[in-house]
């Protein structure tokens, strides 16, 4: 007699358990095939441009450009101007820069993946209202001029070369002191034509 109930209750908890699965899958079906359409849907459909990823950086607010094109480079010891395009109400730290751990505007060149050093003009900086301390941070605005100056030597391995590589390393701050991270602005010097990149 006890096995009789064992053997019967086992049989009406297996019923109970199938019953009870056969709800959830059948209450769940309609939306397990439209999660499942849309997912083909979805897959089958052109995917959507992604936003940019990342923290915004110095980039995002200056520009490098250079003036003159392959006319910068006119005569033995012409001289190259790269001017800085900066957004409104943005500023970048002067070369040197007004106190240690600030990052200065610094320009290099290079010719076929090596270092040239080309003497640099950097102009003075416009003594700012922001202040760390006792000290006025002294900062380039829209359109301030990097003058490389190259020598005879330089000029002859350009024209060889056909092309200069510059890049300029930049932080970009807000009038309202907000810096963003630095950033390489680099810019191509095609001697062989008037076109940069």
């Amino acid at each position: 007699m006890v096995i009789r109930h064992k053997v019967l209750l086992t049989s009406v908890a297996i019923l109970l358990i199938a019953g009870a699965a056969a709800f959830v899958l059948i209450n769940n079906y309609p939306a397990n095939t439209t999660n499942s359409a849309q997912a083909e849907r979805a897959s089958s459909e052109a995917p959507a441009p992604s936003a940019r990823t990342g923290l915004a950086d110095s980039s995002d607010k200056v520009r490098l450009n250079v003036a003159g094109g392959n006319k910068a480079l006119a005569g033995d010891t012409g001289e190259i101007v790269l001017t800085l395009d900066i957004e409104p109400g943005w500023h970048v730290n002067a070369n040197p820069a007004s106190m240690e751990f600030l990052i200065p505007t610094v320009a290099s060149s290079s010719v076929n993946g090596q270092s040239l050093d080309i003497p640099t003009q950097y102009p003075r900086g416009r003594v700012s209202d922001i202040t760390l301390g006792d000290t006025a941070l002294e900062v380039y605005d829209d359109d301030a001029s990097i003058r490389l100056l190259p020598d005879e030597k330089h000029t002859a391995m350009l024209k060889e070369a056909g092309k200069l590589d510059m890049t300029v390393r930049v932080q970009a701050c807000s009038d309202e002191g907000v810096c963003l991270a630095p950033a390489d602005l680099p810019l191509t010097l095609n001697l062989d034509d008037t076109n940069s990149q």
